[in-house]
């Protein structure tokens, strides 16, 4: 008989793919957590405000839940290009940050590309997210940025949020994909890092002025 543990853990992970599906297909704004509650499966019209509290809670709560194995990928690539003396290779930094998402978003049941663009597509919640609560993106993300260093400050953050961008609007695309869940780097994934390259140091026209 499982645990009263092991029931809770079910049920919030029930809810979770749940209101992933929910928020990519209709917004985050568009999706109540009593019909995130129904979509589960669940009778009782408040588990989700039990589970997570609110809204704000329960998407962070879908970061983390992907997150955590793409994190933890991104980590072991990172220690790998570090141990080989890549730390400043920016191909090798993009990959870091590409092909765990593109890994990550593999599974069948997975919305969490499509989610993201929900994300990134609110102002307010893409600017006031905790990003930085994923470790591999914080250092991937910092080594990229002293990697451009040839780049004006401005265009360098410019063009962080449009590899962000990209990136994640391209996994979405591909999400769940019989491609993408090949065991080697997918073939678009590696075009992917061709063209963030490309996007990334395309000579700025202000450097020259």
């Amino acid at each position: 008989m499982p645990s009263s543990t092991n029931t809770s853990t079910t049920t919030r992970e029930r809810i979770i793919l749940a209101a992933e599906r929910l928020f990519s297909e209709r917004g985050l704004n568009a999706v109540s957590l009593r019909e995130v509650g129904t979509a589960a499966g669940q009778r009782n019209s408040a588990a989700v405000q039990y589970h997570f509290g609110d809204k704000e809670a329960l998407l962070a709560a879908i970061f983390e839940f992907r997150m955590h194995t793409i994190n933890e990928s991104r980590l072991q690539i990172l220690a790998a290009v570090q141990a080989d003396g890549r730390s400043a290779d920016l191909r090798s930094l993009v990959e870091a940050f590409v092909f765990p998402l593109a890994a990550g978003t593999s599974a069948p049941d997975s919305h969490y590309g499509r989610f993201l663009v929900q994300l990134l597509s609110d102002p307010t919640r893409r600017s006031g997210f905790d990003w930085d609560s994923a470790t591999s993106l914080r250092i991937v993300w910092a080594a990229i940025r002293q990697s451009l260093g040839f780049l004006p400050r401005q265009t360098v953050e410019e063009r962080m949020t449009m590899l962000h961008h990209v990136v994640v609007r391209t996994v979405a695309d591909h999400e769940g994909s019989a491609e993408t869940r090949e065991t080697t780097p997918q073939g678009w994934a590696v075009r992917l890092v061709d063209a963030a390259l490309g996007l990334l140091t395309a000579p700025a026209s202000d450097a020259a002025t």
